[in-house]
């Protein structure tokens, strides 16, 4: 039982991630945001040229539909995105960013930069590669 186990590893690696986000803090005075709503909303401000729905949240952050709907809904009970009916599928809603989103959109870029600093700090640019070289191998295997 000496030797390493990946999976503890992993979530070990997953738990600090979980806790920097919160000390990073998506957030300002008038709002706040756990770590997985910041980066949703951290998605929808990358991809705001195309049409995102829950199920492009699922597929992109690899969460059940249940989680989803869970973030989704806190995001628009906090004001920042809305599901509205697209025309050609009304069982379909589109998610939106609201005006509060954008208005807090430069204070959520820098927290994830600063925590894309925290997590690269000390790599080399090839042990980043080789990392989500890894990373993605390890996704793949688990799929």
């Amino acid at each position: 039982m000496g030797e390493k186990r990946i999976g503890i590893e992993i979530r070990v690696l997953a738990n600090l991630i979980g806790r920097c986000l919160n000390e990073v803090g998506f957030n300002d005075e008038q709002n706040s945001l756990t770590g997985p709503q910041g980066l949703v909303l951290g998605y929808l401000y990358d991809h705001q040229d195309h049409d995102i729905f829950q199920k492009d949240i699922e597929a992109t952050f690899n969460v059940r539909r249940s989680s989803a709907t869970g973030l989704l809904k806190s995001l628009e009970t906090n004001g920042f995105i809305e599901r509205v009916s697209v025309a050609y599928d009304a069982r379909l809603k589109k998610i939106i960013l609201t005006e509060k989103a954008y208005e807090f959109k430069e204070s959520l870029e820098k927290c994830i930069q600063k925590m894309e600093a925290i997590l690269v700090k000390d790599l080399e640019p090839q042990e980043i590669e080789d990392l989500i070289r890894i990373m993605n191998k390890i996704k793949n295997n688990l799929k």
